[in-house]
């Protein structure tokens, strides 16, 4: 019988696999969705649910992620999610229009059981190693979300390849991390059993909305997801009406993708040599804080750009800190699914409202001003949750 250390190889390669594939379906869209538009004539409306629907059904479905990963057991429920991916990646490039809209809640619905379940395999196969794999896990993320955002446009127009052929890319991601998946399980059955009636009934004795902890994690997460959706979707707009050039703007936009990078891999491996977190968390969540600020102020390139790197770092290491914190305020693998699920719902609820919000308070005012003191207080608020969140305790 295969012991959990002989099965941290396979174990290792399904959460890498896992990651490439999680955030690429989606950020691959927003460069070539001209491209989408024009093939089946789409309106703006249908144009626009395109990257809204996954947030939507992320929001909806991560509750019940944890509830499944209970009863079949959570790496068999990950193999669910993945297979579910792969089906809407296929059916979103070759369904039409139907299958677009189909195809998009499905990759939705497969990546809602990754957020929630990375976490707790995490918790369940490197306990002591929780911060050094979840930095693994987010950084391999963040990697492939630029890569999907980049070389869209490079092989659906310069190569020829077309949006459907360029989204199958992820489709062969997807299948690689079912195969190794199903490696997984065939060699180490005995370490994905599944939770007794009994121990479901003990651990659901007290829900997680009555548990103020676990409210105050949610807060966290869901904080740095508005923000980091906001900016996402109104940077360029911001950078724009401050009179910077095209091409400046573009840098600004990147610098954005890329200075997380560093915070998803380090902050983790810091926050597994603590025991309590807290300091950690009000220190990247005040370097969003003081990004927001200089953006605010910030007339030309340099300081702009500099501002954005620091929100970059806040927010790429309070995301990959609330994934560490998943594990650590749990006391184990499924508790850490269950808690990853609560604040994932809630944290996604926020990513949908932030953008929209922003924008009717734009239309409202006429500049930036206040959707970015909204921003700044959407993130101060991150920074206190951080700081109970981080201290040294179960739910």
């Amino acid at each position: 019988m295969k012991t959990i250390r002989e099965s941290r190889v396979l174990i290792s390669l399904v959460i890498i696999t896992t990651a490439i594939c999680l955030r690429a379906p989606i950020t691959s869209v927003g460069s070539i969705l001209y491209c989408i538009v024009e093939d089946l004539q789409l309106s703006n409306t249908i144009a626009g649910s395109i990257t809204t629907i996954p947030l939507i059904v992320i929001a909806l479905l991560s509750p019940c992620v944890s509830k499944i990963g209970e009863r079949t057991g959570i790496n068999q429920a990950l193999l669910l999610g993945l297979l579910i991916l792969l089906t809407g990646i296929l059916i979103r490039s070759f369904g039409g229009l139907v299958g677009v809209l189909a195809g998009t809640a499905l990759i939705g619905a497969g990546i809602s059981f990754g957020n929630v379940l990375i976490p707790a395999v995490i918790k369940n196969f490197f306990p002591e190693k929780i911060g050094t794999m979840t930095g693994v896990f987010t950084t391999t993320m963040s990697i492939c979300s630029g890569i999907g955002a980049g070389i869209s446009v490079p092989l659906a127009v310069e190569m020829g390849w077309g949006w459907r052929l360029t989204f199958c890319i992820w489709a062969a991601a997807a299948l690689l991390a079912v195969i190794i998946s199903c490696m997984q399980l065939k060699n180490s059955p005995a370490v994905n059993a599944v939770v007794s009636g009994k121990e479901r009934e003990i651990k659901q004795a007290k829900p997680l909305y009555k548990i103020p902890l676990a409210w105050w994690v949610a807060i966290m997460f869901g904080g740095q997801s508005c923000v980091f959706y906001m900016m996402v979707t109104w940077l360029p707009m911001i950078v724009a009406d401050k009179g910077i050039s095209a091409m400046a703007a573009g840098i600004v936009a990147t610098v954005f993708q890329l200075a997380a990078i560093p915070a998803n891999f380090a902050v983790p491996i810091l926050a597994g040599r603590f025991k309590k977190q807290s300091k950690l968390a009000m220190g990247v969540a005040g370097l969003g804080v003081i990004g927001l600020a200089g953006i605010l102020f910030s007339t030309n390139m340099l300081p702009l750009a500099f501002s954005t790197g620091l929100l970059a770092l806040g927010l790429g290491g309070t995301f990959s800190l609330s994934l560490v914190i998943f594990g650590m305020r749990t006391s184990d693998a499924m508790q850490a699914a269950q808690l990853s699920g609560f604040a994932q719902s809630a944290g996604y609820v926020m990513a949908a409202i932030g953008p929209m919000l922003a924008g009717v308070v734009y239309d409202w005012s006429g500049d930036w001003t206040i959707p970015i003191l909204l921003a700044v207080g959407f993130m101060v608020l991150d920074l206190i949750a951080a700081n109970i969140a981080g201290a040294d305790r179960k739910i």
